[in-house]
């Protein structure tokens, strides 16, 4: 393949016949779909793991965290303003190392595509332990938590809907995610509000 015809973007009928990427989300809704995909409905569940395992000091692991992140952020935006190819967390690798290491990356890709469904599920089930009708959705097994006979149909049941919401098309699913993440932004939000108040009130 010549290297004019890979650097050719990925092309959609656009509307009007025009042919291009299909840019119908708009920035906000862009914006609010890489937030969600940062804050998922683990985040919880994953400070509680890392106050459990180190206390205080997991405020350091967020700290690198972030940085890492941030650092993977600006190499993203620099080579998608450079090089505005759909793909490009398997393509810009691809060009860099190899179709080897490009293959890799695009298979991670996929894992992660793949897990976020049922990872997602069972953290509402997880969530949902709180709620007497969801009680018998889960048991403790083995230190492990296992789900039941009813919680598997539950969790098919939540699968199929997560996939309905999927199948939306771009726009309506970037209002649906908008409106999830303007609640997963504000639930911590006021948490830290919330605990500043309490800590200025207890001066």
């Amino acid at each position: 393949m010549s290297a004019t015809a890979e650097r050719v973007p990925f092309t959609a009928t656009r509307p009007g016949g025009r042919p291009g990427l299909r840019r119908e989300i708009g920035f906000i809704g862009l914006l609010w779909a890489s937030g969600g995909s940062i804050i998922g409905s683990g985040w919880l569940f994953g400070a509680q793991g890392a106050l459990a395992t180190a206390g205080p000091a997991a405020i350091i692991s967020w700290v690198v965290g972030a940085v890492a992140i941030l650092l993977l952020a600006l190499v993203h935006a620099e080579l998608g303003a450079m090089w505005p190819v759909a793909g490009g967390t398997a393509r810009f690798p691809h060009s860099a190392f190899g179709g080897a290491v490009g293959a890799s990356f695009g298979w991670f890709s996929w894992l992660q595509a793949a897990t976020v469904a049922p990872i997602e599920v069972m953290a509402v089930i997880q969530y949902a332990q709180h709620y007497s009708f969801a009680s018998g959705w889960m048991k403790v097994s083995g230190g492990q938590n296992v789900l039941t006979a009813s919680g598997i149909v539950a969790a098919v049941a939540l699968m199929a809907i997560f996939t309905a919401i999927n199948f939306l098309s771009v726009r309506k699913l970037a209002h649906t995610n908008s409106a999830a993440t303007w609640w997963k932004v504000g639930v911590p939000v006021l948490t830290i509000i919330v605990l500043a108040a309490n800590g200025l009130l207890n001066q």
